[in-house]
């Protein structure tokens, strides 16, 4: 009689790898990568905002506390999805949304629980450090990073960064079929009644 070491062996020895096959991205969840995924762009692809408040220059807000604010002019609004316009200046600032990119010229946002707003102008009430609260590209992933390797099980998580990376098809590993075969005087079909000792 054949050990079950032996058994698995003779098995796992027969066995052959499935073919690879491309699907759309949304059909690739529960599946096996069969190719390297490699990122096509930083994530995320620009500076932005972190937070909503006022992109700014952190050097014109040194020492800005409740006590002693600091009064800057408003340029304008950016919202998350609009490009930035004119580049932030001495005394000035942008009220920025969160995900929103850096405009050109600040190198920090101060969070709106930290300002006054007024009358085109705004009224900075803490002092931040260059970087504070921006999300710089390339923080999460960076252009032409391995992310994922052959052999990765696509869940939700890898659902969404291979969208994130502008995958629309992925190469997978074929879906195995699998067949059950149950043997056995015992058994019934799952349409017959149970008689005395048997099962389905």
């Amino acid at each position: 009689m054949l050990s079950v070491e032996e058994a698995r062996k003779r098995i796992l020895d027969s066995v052959v790898p499935l073919e690879a096959v491309e699907v759309p991205l949304l059909d690739s969840l529960g599946l096996a990568l069969a190719e390297v995924v490699v990122a096509r762009h930083d994530i995320p692809p620009f500076d932005n905002s972190a937070m909503d408040g006022y992109a700014l220059r952190s050097e014109d807000v040194k020492g800005a506390s409740e006590e002693n604010p600091v009064t800057l002019e408003v340029l304008g609004d950016l919202p998350a999805g609009r490009a930035p316009g004119d580049a932030v200046g001495r005394g000035q600032a942008v009220r920025i949304m969160t995900g929103a990119p850096l405009p050109p010229g600040a190198d920090a946002v101060v969070p709106v629980e930290s300002t006054r707003p007024g009358e085109g102008t705004v009224l900075v009430l803490e002092a931040v450090k260059p970087g504070a609260h921006v999300r710089l590209a390339g923080e999460d992933v960076k252009a032409g990073e391995e992310v994922m390797s052959p052999g990765t099980a696509i869940g939700p998580a890898e659902l969404g960064m291979l969208a994130s990376l502008g995958y629309a098809r992925v190469r997978c590993v074929r879906r195995a079929v699998v067949g059950i075969l149950s043997t056995g005087d015992e058994l019934v079909g799952v349409e017959e009644d149970l008689a005395p000792g048997k099962i389905r």
